[in-house]
């Protein structure tokens, strides 16, 4: 878990470095090597995943934060008991590409009103 934290920040980081000019992809692989210990050719063939044109700039946080929304429904509706492992992974495969927040809502049957704002705190309380 922790390495693919540091793997996805990693890539946000080197992501928003390259596309706001502050980094070349050279320099992109030698981050990914010396910071997050890849070996040069998966550095090299993850730099150029990033760069071949179907990832926007902001794609490495949208997947970071989307982990960090799936781990903590997880952890509510799995850990508590209140599904099963099992149940919760496919409930998510059914729901397919939806906001996070609205596959709560589903799950744990919460009524949404037409002014729903979004205020669910996955990752702690602040």
């Amino acid at each position: 878990m922790l390495f693919w934290r540091m793997h996805r920040c990693a890539r946000i980081i080197f992501s928003l470095g390259f596309h706001l000019g502050q980094m070349t992809p050279k320099e992109c692989i030698d981050f990914l090597v010396q910071r997050v210990g890849h070996e040069p050719d998966n550095a090299t063939a993850e730099v150029r995943r990033s760069f071949n044109g179907s990832y926007a700039p902001l794609y490495q946080v949208a997947y970071l934060l989307g982990g960090l929304q799936i781990y903590s429904l997880h952890k509510e509706l799995v850990g508590s008991g209140k599904m099963t492992n099992r149940a919760f992974h496919d409930a998510v495969l059914q729901e397919n590409s939806i906001p996070i927040e609205m596959l709560r809502a589903k799950l744990t049957k919460q009524k949404l009103t037409r002014d729903f704002t979004s205020n669910w705190k996955f990752y702690g309380s602040k």
